[in-house]
């Protein structure tokens, strides 16, 4: 309908395996459903965005808000749709894993004043929307696949660099313009919502620059890789492109155009054009691409 009110928000399933060794329920796949005291309903985490932030970063920022976990993001989910008072909401979900202590203490507040780990089945019994119900069936299809343990490899194009034309000195030395610097920042939280932990990149400096912000935020150094850079072969960018793959924690890593058509084939994935500054997250496992995300 022309006009009407659009809300966005974002959430996610939070899934874990049961941590209480010795218990019958150890290692079982568990979800987290939450009780809003508000609505007397019981439903997946979940807010509205906040004024220039990301949906990424918003599903980040309210799982938190809302169960006191910081968790990463992982498989995207189907949004869902539907109607409320002022117009339409739409809700876009990922898949989420639980960082560092899941124990974290939840503190009941006027929005959540119960939150619950709970076995997929139990969780389609306990859900009061249909429109959950329908999400977590998704993640049911991801589970009998394997995608929900995917692992994640962010892609990047560097950001906007000084003009080659114009540049006097060794190419490799060029740097970022303010642009580019100003997405540098840009990509900080949406990175982080990945919870990547690895930074790699080409030596150039205009990539080291693009990836290092975020590097810093996260307490790493930044690994560059002559194999990601502009005088590279396609055989060589394979082999960094699976030792790259071969680690468990979600990585990020900075590259020129010319070189990424090369890093997409070594993922398995059809290569796709990037803006400066733009990237592609590739949910992987086991040799198998599940999903593409641009960022």
């Amino acid at each position: 309908m022309a006009g009407e009110r659009v809300t966005t928000a974002a959430g996610g399933i939070v899934w874990r395996k049961n941590p209480e060794a010795g218990s019958p329920r150890a290692g079982r796949l568990e979800v987290l459903v939450i009780h809003r005291p508000r609505y007397d309903d019981w439903t997946f985490p979940k807010g509205k965005s906040e004024p220039g932030e990301t949906l990424r970063t918003t599903a980040v920022r309210e799982i938190r808000e809302e169960t006191g976990l910081r968790v990463r993001l992982a498989h995207p989910l189907p949004p869902t749709v539907y109607r409320v008072t002022s117009g339409r909401k739409e809700v876009s979900y990922w898949v989420a894993r639980p960082l560092g202590d899941e124990h974290d203490t939840f503190v009941p507040n006027r929005e959540v004043d119960d939150l619950r780990w709970v076995r997929v089945a139990e969780a389609r019994a306990m859900l009061t929307y249909q429109h959950d119900v329908t999400l977590l069936d998704a993640f049911t299809t991801l589970r009998e696949l394997g995608a929900h343990k995917s692992r994640t490899v962010v892609v990047l194009r560097h950001g906007k660099a000084s003009d080659r034309s114009a540049w006097r000195g060794d190419d490799d030395e060029r740097p970022l313009v303010r642009a580019g610097l100003d997405r540098s920042k840009d990509l900080v939280p949406d990175l982080a919502a990945y919870g990547v932990d690895r930074v790699v990149s080409s030596p150039s400096l205009r990539c080291v620059q693009t990836v290092e912000r975020f590097a810093h935020s996260i307490a790493r150094t930044v690994r560059t890789d002559e194999r990601f850079s502009e005088h590279t072969r396609a055989a060589s960018v394979g082999r960094a492109v699976g030792a790259v793959v071969d680690g468990k924690k979600p990585v990020v890593v900075c590259s020129h155009r010319p070189t990424l058509p090369w890093v997409f084939d070594a993922l398995g994935t059809p290569p796709v054009q990037l803006a400066p500054g733009d990237g592609v997250v590739v949910h992987h496992r086991d040799g198998r691409v599940f999903a593409t995300e641009r960022i």
